[in-house]
């Protein structure tokens, strides 16, 4: 498998519209997930799937608030790439190795600036009714909670979201199912 750079990851793709790829590539966002599985299964990882897959679903439409490199789905498959060009081969199949190997992609995901990103919910940009966190909504439900006469508020902490971060790590590093 060719992996991607990272730059050329958050580059716009421009699929050919010619058959067979009919406006399709290997690379843009629609593939991404199939990605992040597929490294997870070389790394040896697959039972961690799910749970990856469920954590990242709480950040699903922020990519559309973010700079194209903060995409969190995009983010996360650069990660899972560089460690399959990372390992030794038959690593994936060293229990101990392997959980080694999710820890590090633990800590790196949470490392994100997307895990750091802020929203809230307010009027004329006073108070904050309500403040996202992902721990307990997913973004797609906090978008929801927004009333029509109120603007949603992005923002990046300059000390970043270190408590976020930890629950994150967390979530993550849990048993497997």
């Amino acid at each position: 498998m060719d992996t991607p750079s990272f730059r050329s990851q958050h580059m716009p793709v421009r699929p050919s519209q010619e058959h067979p790829f009919l406006g399709r590539d290997p690379l843009d966002h629609g593939c991404a997930i199939f990605t992040v599985i597929e490294s997870l299964q070389q790394l040896g990882l697959e039972s961690w799937t799910a749970r990856l897959l469920s954590w990242l679903g709480r950040f699903e439409g922020l990519e559309r608030h973010l700079e194209e490199d903060c995409d969190p789905v995009l983010c996360v498959r650069q990660i899972l790439l560089r460690h399959v060009a990372d390992q030794p081969r038959g690593a994936g199949e060293q229990k101990g190795l392997a959980d080694v190997t999710w820890h590090s992609i633990v800590h790196t995901i949470v490392a994100q600036p997307f895990v750091q990103v802020c929203c809230d919910w307010s009027i004329d940009g006073l108070r904050p009714r309500i403040r996202w966190d992902p721990i307990e909504h997913t973004f797609l439900q906090f978008l929801a909670l927004g009333h029509a006469d109120e603007d949603l508020s992005v923002w990046t902490p300059a000390a970043g979201m270190p408590c976020r971060a930890r629950k994150c790590a967390s979530m993550l590093q849990g048993k497997a199912r």
